[in-house]
């Protein structure tokens, strides 16, 4: 075997393990990235290398980004963090140099790390699914067992594109492509029951943006199977103005009774949220609740759980009462124990599980501006300090390495009820490149990320699109960037995608 060969098949395989450990290790990426990058520089065939990357002036554009990175540093107070940073970024450039000067894939070896990386999120799909079931889980994001779970669901929107894509357009035997289509119903199925709003919200508007292609492009025999996904999609987007009405409609505008069946008097709070179209603090006799508490559980009623108890009774649309109380099932005592607030939040496969928690918070902010315990208002306020220091410091930002402990700052100078909670960043990518390098850096950003569709229009497939439309779309709410599983997604796809799929027999040369 050539030497160059051994290379190649070292390259493969290494590309094979970092596609499997997406979604599943942070070692495995790290040891993968490193065995990649020794078997690069062994090649040691640089004037090869370098006319593949003048030829694939893809690899300069998106490698470049990581180049910005030194721009913040003339703004650098904290050293450390920003060594720490330049470091932990360096796959936005190693990854597309990799992909663009390394001999060219061939579609066996494209399919290969395609497919390692769609099996190893099965894998992880079904291990979540396993350990749900086993261990009666309340909080769904703990479905998300080796990386973290907004991270996992971009890699299972992924793997279902992957996988639909395979069986739309491949010229597999049909066997083939059922079983493609059954991968792709399967991580379908899982985004929706994990019940991360990022992945949901990339999954749906990936498929509106197909439907309404396919409806453009394809041939008129072939239309009516986008029109029915989009009239699908209109009748989920009415179901879901419905479940909105339904939360937030104050159906206790008119009091009934002003007493218990026992004759107690009942209190009203009308400065109160309503949540599940009742107003919280309506029709309370905390005299009774305590008497029947009793009688129902052998743990104490304290005032934390008192107000578990009120939010589940009146979820549940009843009054908070000793009639009410003693009607629960013995399931909704022990949902109450275990701290569920709202019965709906059980319900794996009702959509009102995914949104409901956020309306409540949204509810709770319209009455009392409090935002503790809410990730969507405290990604605003985040977001709200991040603009405030980007007006003073526009053009530079704030250095490399200093964004988070600015933010911190900003949120203690604004007096914000999240100033105790550190490092967490702007929560917006675009934000936390603008505090990293300005507003240059965020410019280059965009300027990336449209040079493929204006300079390789021949090589955009829609597999691809979807990707950056995904990308997209979570860097608005997550600093996607920011952990190991979001870099090395971003800068092993995005090359991957573009240069070698769809997968051809002839590679493309250099």
């Amino acid at each position: 075997m050539k030497r160059s060969d051994i290379h190649y098949s070292i390259y493969v395989l290494g590309l094979m393990v970092l596609a499997a450990a997406l979604p599943l290790s942070h070692f495995l990426m790290g040891l993968a990235t490193f065995v990649l990058f020794l078997n690069w520089l062994a090649e040691w065939n640089w004037k090869e290398k370098w006319q593949r990357i003048c030829q694939e002036k893809v690899g300069f554009v998106f490698g470049a980004l990581y180049l910005f990175l030194f721009l913040g540093l003339i703004r650098t107070d904290n050293w450390h963090a920003a060594s720490h940073e330049l470091l932990a970024q360096l796959p936005l450039i190693f990854m597309p140099v990799l992909l663009v000067t390394s001999r060219p894939l061939s579609a066996n070896s494209t399919r290969f790390v395609i497919h390692s990386f769609i099996f190893s999120t099965l894998f992880c799909c079904v291990c979540g699914w396993i350990y749900f079931f086993k261990n009666n889980l309340t909080e769904l994001r703990e479905m998300s067992l080796f990386v973290d779970h907004i991270r996992f669901s971009l890699c299972t929107v992924l793997a279902f594109v992957l996988s639909a894509s395979y069986m739309i357009h491949s010229n597999s035997a049909d066997n083939l492509r059922v079983l493609y289509g059954m991968l792709a119903l399967l991580f379908f199925v899982y985004v929706l029951f994990s019940h991360t709003l990022t992945g949901i919200v990339c999954l749906l508007v990936i498929i509106f943006c197909y439907c309404l292609y396919h409806i453009i492009a394809a041939p008129k025999r072939q239309k009516w199977q986008s029109a029915t996904a989009l009239v699908l999609l209109f009748l989920f987007s009415i179901y879901v103005a419905w479940i909105t009405v339904l939360f937030f409609k104050d159906q206790d505008k008119v009091i009934t009774t002003t007493v218990t069946e026992a004759g107690n008097p009942y209190t009203f709070d009308a400065n109160t949220p309503v949540e599940n179209g009742h107003r919280i603090g309506y029709y309370i006799c905390r005299e009774e609740l305590q008497k029947a508490w009793t009688l129902r559980s052998d743990s104490a009623l304290t005032e934390s759980r008192e107000q578990v108890l009120i939010r589940y009774l009146n979820s549940r649309g009843l009054h908070k009462d000793y009639a009410a109380l003693m009607s629960l099932k013995h399931k909704d005592i022990k949902n109450i124990e275990q701290g569920v607030s709202n019965y709906i939040y059980l319900h794996t496969i009702d959509f009102r599980s995914v949104l409901y928690p956020t309306y409540f918070s949204l509810s709770l902010y319209h009455h009392s501006n409090y935002i503790a315990n809410s990730s969507l208002l405290e990604r605003v306020e985040l977001w709200k300090a991040s603009l405030n220091i980007l007006r003073e410091q526009p053009l530079l930002g704030v250095g490399v390495g200093d964004q988070k402990d600015v933010v911190d700052a900003q949120l203690e100078r604004q007096h914000s009820s999240i100033a105790e909670k550190k490092q967490r960043g702007s929560h917006n990518q675009y934000l936390t490149f603008a505090l990293m390098g300005g507003v240059f850096m965020v410019l280059y950003f965009f300027y990336m990320m449209l040079y493929p569709f204006v300079r390789m229009r021949h090589k955009i497939h829609f597999v691809y699109v979807a990707f950056v439309l995904m990308m997209l779309m979570s860097m608005l709410i997550e600093d996607t960037l920011e952990t190991q599983t979001g870099r090395m997604l971003f800068s092993m796809m995005m090359p991957l995608l573009l240069l070698y799929w769809p997968e051809k027999d002839n590679p493309i040369k250099g």
